[in-house]
């Protein structure tokens, strides 16, 4: 007989809509310039238009290549904005209110964004789910004050164990 396991918990940084119509738009800006960049040098690579042979030829593939992995990576942040925007909407409709108690308080290396972060241990309970632990690495600005013991307010869903810190 299997078992099912659960999912890993996960800690999600809510996003707004005003967030998400943003990242769409540079990943649509990015996926449709990119792409024209890309059928253009294929044309130009393949026809040969203004008598580029050898060299040219071999460069207007390689630019070809690289507008197509822009565009990819502009189609990638469109539907990573709408899988977050979904994830934040339905933690918002599903999440039951919890408490996520730190157990270890510990230095992270900083962020994309250069921000200092803090790694939490942190034991989550709370209504309709079975206690869990969860390691986030969160943001030193928001949660900096946090120590061994600290109580945080957190929603979680209990179907998928996405939760976030509040």
């Amino acid at each position: 007989m299997a078992t099912t396991r659960p999912h890993e918990p996960a800690l999600l940084d809510p996003k707004g809509p005003v967030i998400t119509v943003i990242a769409c738009t540079v990943g649509a800006i990015l996926m449709l310039g990119a792409g024209g960049a890309c059928v253009f040098c294929v044309v130009l690579a393949t026809t040969g238009i203004g008598g580029t042979h050898g060299g040219w030829t071999w460069g207007a593939a390689g630019l070809a290549l690289v507008a197509a992995f822009i565009a990819w990576v502009g189609y990638c942040t469109i539907l990573n904005a709408r899988v977050e925007r979904q994830a934040t909407l339905q933690l918002a409709a599903v999440g039951v209110d919890s408490t996520a108690l730190v157990l270890t308080v510990a230095s992270a290396p900083s962020s994309n964004e250069d921000h200092p972060q803090i790694r939490l241990l942190m034991r989550i309970s709370g209504p309709g789910f079975e206690t869990f632990e969860s390691t986030s690495d969160v943001p030193a600005y928001r949660f900096g004050r946090a120590t061994q013991g600290t109580v945080l307010p957190a929603r979680v869903n209990p179907a998928s164990r996405v939760f976030t810190l509040e």
